[in-house]
This record gives C-alpha cells, sequence and structure tokens, in this order.
C-alpha cells in the first residue's frame, strides 16, 4: 500500500486523531471497565448516562445538524449542561491521557518523524487534540478540532482550515483516518484525497516508504 502512493505529490497529511493514531476501542474496554468501578464506588450510574447521550448528541449532530454545536453538544434533556461539560472533560478529557500510549497505533510514531521531515503533518478531529498527541509522544506541525471551526465532520471547514494555514490546495493534501462516513467524507468534499486507514501503520516503514519520503 505504502509503495503505491506518490508521497511527493503532497504537502499536507492530515491525520484523524481517534481510531486512526490510537486503538480507540481498547481504550474505550478500559475506559468502560474503570467508569464501571466508578459507578459502584458511588453508587450512581448518572457518569455512565451522560456521557452515553453525550455520545449520541455528537453521532446525530456531525449526521445533518448545521446548527453551531459548540455549547448545543452539551444540552442534553434533563441535565445541566455545566455538569454534562464537567463529565466529559473528566472522563473523555483528562482521565484517558495516562492510558493513550498503550494503545498508540503500532508504527505511527515512525510514520510521523518520516513525514514531517519533507512536509506538514497535521491532526483534523473532533476533539482537542493537543494534550492526546503529547500523551502518545507525538507532535504535529498543525493541529484543528471541531470546536475550533464551529463544525463537526464530515463537514470540512477543518480541512479547509488546515490547507489555508500550510498554504497549500487540496490536489496537495491528503486525509488519513479510520471513518469513511466521517473522515472519508470530509474529504471528498474538501476535493482531498483520502486514505482509510487505522490500527497499524508498520508497513509504512518498508523501505520503499522511507525512500519516498
Amino acid at each position: 500500500m505504502s509503495a503505491a502512493i506518490a508521497w511527493d505529490a503532497f504537502d499536507l497529511i492530515v491525520f484523524d486523531m481517534d481510531g486512526t493514531l490510537y486503538d480507540q476501542r481498547s481504550l474505550r474496554w478500559r475506559m468502560a471497565r474503570l467508569l464501571m468501578g466508578d459507578a459502584i464506588r458511588t453508587r450512581s450510574l448518572a457518569a455512565v448516562r451522560t456521557l452515553s447521550a453525550y455520545r449520541r448528541q455528537r453521532e446525530t449532530m456531525g449526521s445533518g445538524m448545521t446548527a453551531d454545536f459548540v455549547s448545543e453538544q452539551y444540552r442534553l434533556a434533563g441535565r445541566c449542561p455545566d455538569a454534562v461539560r464537567a463529565t466529559v472533560a473528566e472522563w473523555m478529557e483528562r482521565r484517558p491521557l495516562p492510558l493513550l500510549r498503550r494503545h498508540r497505533t503500532p508504527g505511527v510514531d515512525g510514520l510521523f518523524e518520516k513525514l514531517g521531515r519533507r512536509r506538514a503533518v497535521a491532526v483534523f478531529s473532533d476533539y482537542k487534540a493537543e494534550d492526546k498527541l503529547a500523551a502518545l509522544g507525538l507532535s504535529a506541525h498543525l493541529t484543528v478540532a471541531a470546536e475550533d471551526v464551529g463544525r463537526l465532520k464530515p463537514d470540512p471547514a477543518g480541512l479547509l482550515w488546515l490547507m489555508a494555514q500550510a498554504n497549500t490546495t487540496a490536489e496537495r493534501t491528503m486525509m488519513i483516518g479510520d471513518r469513511d462516513d466521517r473522515d472519508g467524507e470530509a474529504a471528498r468534499r474538501a476535493g482531498v484525497r483520502v486514505l482509510i486507514r487505522g490500527r497499524d501503520f508498520r508497513d509504512f516503514n518498508d523501505p520503499l516508504f522511507q525512500h519516498a519520503c
């Protein structure tokens, strides 16, 4: 796969974060165990139910809602928005960070290092990426989250912003993600080539790939 890509044709390589740079499924299983342990300790399922409702809300917003979601994402029926925000910050932003490194996609560190030598590497995520990148031991030239542009994927606003910052065109940009309905569709709307790929990047470290980078 890697040898077939004309990497020199691209100035900007944009990665999705969740499910692409780390194994989201295995991390969620681990976080679910911690969350249930907390529910048993506190004798409350409030956090479990809030997070479940919040994820459903975000999926719905990404599937067709066009209104600015930045504040609306925390408005869940029967719940205080500030309490929802606090629960999301604790369980989806802070607590997973120490666990991320062990779930990092194999080969992604070498891939970032090699690509970054000759082109811009960026992350386009529905969630803030900076702390996750640091926890994964990775660095990118540019990052953008849905909250920065007021739109969730598959809206291409974040991708368009990255191209403007990198001073490049859609023809010289590639998006690498794990969901065709989100990452793939955002790339297609922006006119960008897309590669749906996750879980393992070790085959990108073969000699042909190294030469291309």
